[in-house]
């Protein structure tokens, strides 16, 4: 395939890791050498209304404008936005912003929410990445009844995000069969994918093996920072690319975000594959379980892999903190 692209989405997934504690200088600065290093598409940052801007967590569009001015117009640049988090009336048309391109997450019981509202997006004039959370929540035929209604609002790309970090390179295969061959053509496909099971770049050597024209877009980020296991990493993925697609990225300005920005932030807070995030992936359930366990410091691996089968199944996608202090009380008895 010669139709395969890369967003980047280090200052937006990696805010988590270091509390969007990312300031201006640094933000135009990865973005500056994402661009030198020729990758596709740049993901600025999350917009969330609810909660006060820092860095890369912004409070509107304009924020986004506002905090971007000193950059070139560029149809490359994107945010993400949770479609419960921000009105649709308080999102201008694209004309008005400097980004053009939206990434619109929901979860699937939202799903009517989250369509009608990227179906707005589009009419507003942008470029939406429709990215419904938690795609292990979807069956075959949900998948295809999905996909033929995002094929009547026809967005510029629908996206398949592995929030769990627990799909095999066996069912990515089923899952991109069922979306490429319902999809309308003319949409790319995305993919999202967590590092929980350390499957992210073994699930996109699955993916590449397909052919298609239609446009294949990868979701990483530099260094693979992000929430929890971390995500599919730039730089590998680039080099894989150049060496078997005939892709043309240049790896040296990867290499300096991950020596001025990345590697500090990784000395004080880390990510990665760990007991806790592997657990969470294999028992099905939010990698936040998993996180919270760890913050409280007083399982051991059997507490914690009885405490994540202990969860039921209607709260296993959807992460409630307070339900683990009740599951945990329970293995004292």
């Amino acid at each position: 395939m010669s139709n395969i692209k890369i967003l980047d989405c280090t200052l937006r997934d990696g805010g988590y890791v270091n509390n969007w504690d990312f300031d201006i200088n640094t933000t135009l600065s990865v973005i500056s050498l994402l661009k030198c290093a020729k990758v596709d598409y740049i993901e600025t940052g999350f917009i969330n209304k609810a909660q006060e801007s820092r860095g890369t967590l912004f409070a509107s569009i304009s924020d986004v404008s506002n905090k971007l001015s000193d950059l070139p117009a560029h149809n490359n640049l994107l945010a993400m936005i949770k479609a419960d988090k921000v009105p649709i009336e308080s999102i201008p048309d694209s004309k008005y912003s400097k980004i053009k391109l939206i990434r619109l997450i929901f979860k699937k019981n939202k799903l009517d929410f989250g369509l009608n509202y990227a179906k707005n997006l589009v009419n507003k004039g942008y470029k939406v990445f429709i990215n419904p959370t938690f795609c292990t929540c979807y069956t075959d035929y949900e998948l295809i009844n999905l996909v033929q209604e995002v094929n009547s609002i026809c967005p510029f790309a629908f996206s398949l995000v592995d929030s769990m970090g627990a799909l095999y390179p066996s069912r990515i295969k089923q899952i991109f069969e069922i979306l490429n061959n319902n999809l309308n053509k003319n949409i790319a496909l995305c993919f999202h994918f967590h590092n929980n099971m350390q499957l992210a770049y073994l699930n996109v050597m699955e993916i590449l093996k397909h052919k298609t024209n239609r446009e294949i877009i990868l979701d990483s980020t530099v260094f693979g920072i992000g929430r929890g296991a971390g995500n599919l990493q730039t730089e590998l993925t680039l080099k894989y690319l150049n060496e078997n697609f005939g892709a043309n990225y240049n790896l040296l300005p990867v290499f300096e975000i991950i020596k001025n920005y990345i590697l500090p932030i990784k000395n004080k807070t880390k990510w990665g594959s760990s007991i806790p995030y592997f657990l969470s992936a294999i028992n099905g359930c939010h990698p936040y379980y998993g996180k919270f366990l760890t913050v409280l410091g007083k399982t051991n691996v059997s507490e914690i892999d009885t405490i994540l089968k202990s969860i039921p199944n209607d709260k296993k996608t959807y992460y409630d903190e307070n339900l683990i202090p009740t599951l945990f009380s329970l293995t004292k008895k």
